[in-house]
């Protein structure tokens, strides 16, 4: 991972680096004293995957800097400060951070919420791995003749396991819940077709776990 710490604060910015590092989750890529010094286009540029701001800072503070890239940054973000605001940490949370860390940063916390991102990043980027692998394989782009003589949910677990065998991680945590998406995916291809509209990330975790409750209250 890929990380860019923005605190005015030189020990806080030390601090964070030496646990990134000597924890060896990632390379901190660079460092900023003041959120006018950000650009989400530039953050994309240098493959950022989590960047670490402050709130208070002196030009540009944590909120007006998250306000300025929020259109542009692709990455992660973790906020930390002092500031225990529930109406600021909650608008925080509108413009997009992932997490907020209080002041003074505790090095648990710290690796927990750095862990608990990067499982997120891995796993979009396994979904986005399959959703581009799916059109390949079933090419979606053609024109259907007959859906229901193309693919049933049999081969579908089939091209899934193949698919995740080629992603390396078949027997990897989360590798069930990957297949669970690819099947979500797939029927809701046959129902809706991705051209009118593809589901959001949440919309999919939504369906599955609605469909997961209806097999528990079953059984």
């Amino acid at each position: 991972m890929r990380f860019f710490i923005t605190d005015d604060d030189c020990a806080i910015r030390s601090n964070l680096s030496q646990i990134i590092e000597s924890e060896d989750l990632g390379e901190v890529v660079e460092e900023a004293e003041d959120g006018s010094l950000l650009e989400g286009h530039i953050l994309n540029l240098k493959q950022i995957d989590i960047l670490f701001i402050d709130l208070l800072m002196p030009i540009r503070d944590g909120i007006e800097t998250l306000r300025h890239i929020k259109s542009t940054f692709n990455g992660k973000i973790i906020m930390i400060s002092q500031v225990e605001s529930k109406e600021l940490i909650g608008e925080a949370y509108s413009l997009g951070i992932d997490y907020y860390i209080t002041k003074p940063i505790n090095r648990i916390e710290i690796l927990t919420v750095i862990r608990k991102v990067m499982e997120r990043i891995h796993l979009e980027r396994s979904i986005t791995n399959i959703q581009a692998s799916l059109n390949s394989v079933l090419n979606f782009e053609q024109p259907k003749i007959d859906k229901s003589n193309n693919f049933n949910e049999k081969s579908i677990r089939e091209v899934g396991e193949f698919l995740l065998s080629e992603l390396g991680i078949v027997g990897e945590n989360g590798a069930k819940d990957l297949m669970e998406i690819l099947q979500y995916l797939f029927m809701y291809e046959r129902t809706f077709t991705f051209k009118q509209h593809f589901p959001t990330l949440k919309d999919i975790f939504v369906e599955i776990t609605k469909k997961a409750r209806h097999i528990s209250c079953a059984g």
